[in-house]
């Protein structure tokens, strides 16, 4: 069965909906031309494909302009810091408290205290503070890999 190369519009069809033959020629030649990039009376692949991907790139255009107008609360054409960070989405980035538990909870009673905390966290000072001076030098920093 045969399909209609391009949707109609309802200014394409009659007014009951109905299409002539001759109108229906009229208008899958001018699709023809209009996808006939080169006008050379044949269609080939590639022409198909540039088609294809003006069709995507004015959706696209239509998609953004659609996304910007919602992001544009004040409506003056601009997006503020505040508009555009509402593109932002944290709660598509993926969040996992097990590691901080697993290194922290030492009782593993579901909560850090703050001696768990500080016992944790001064191991890790102390790591890095080869000299044991009480103090993280530059010098530990970078051999501890922690700045360049």
């Amino acid at each position: 069965m045969f399909a209609l190369a391009a949707p109609l519009s309802a200014q394409q069809a009659g007014e009951d909906g109905s299409l002539t033959r001759s109108d229906f020629i009229s208008q899958m030649d001018a699709e023809f031309s209009r996808l006939d990039g080169d006008a050379n009376g044949f269609i080939n692949e590639g022409e198909i494909l540039a088609s294809q991907r003006q069709s995507a790139r004015e959706e696209a255009l239509r998609q953004n302009a659609r996304v910007f107008a919602g992001l544009d609360a004040d409506k003056d054409g601009q997006l503020s810091q505040q508009e555009f960070a509402a593109l932002a989405n944290p709660d598509a980035i993926p969040v996992d408290a097990a590691p901080l538990m697993q290194q922290f909870d030492s009782d593993r009673d579901g909560v850090i205290t703050l001696v768990e905390y500080r016992i944790g966290t001064q191991a890790n000072f102390d790591k890095i503070d080869s000299d044991r001076d009480g103090v993280v030098s530059d010098m530990e920093m970078r051999a501890a890999g922690i700045v360049r």
